[in-house]
């Protein structure tokens, strides 16, 4: 069961497999029929993410501006 913004995420990035953008993100939560979560929504989630967890979080964002799980970025 998926319920928060952040969940919505992981499960929509771990499903298409590549970073992608906060708009696709959004649009994505929204086929879920989950409660509608704008691009700023999803950017503020993200970013909140990272920013309380640093190196903890499961999100990294790409110089592309999009935003990938952590596990596929080599460090």
């Amino acid at each position: 069961m998926i319920y928060t913004i952040i969940e919505a995420i992981e499960y929509a990035l771990e499903i298409q497999g590549e970073p992608q953008s906060p708009y696709w993100l959004s649009s994505q939560i929204d086929e879920m029929r989950l409660p509608k979560a704008s691009e700023y929504d999803v950017r503020t989630a993200l970013e909140k993410d990272m920013q309380e967890w640093g190196e903890k979080s499961q999100f990294v964002k790409t110089a592309d501006d999009e935003y990938a799980l952590r596990s596929w970025v080599r460090t």
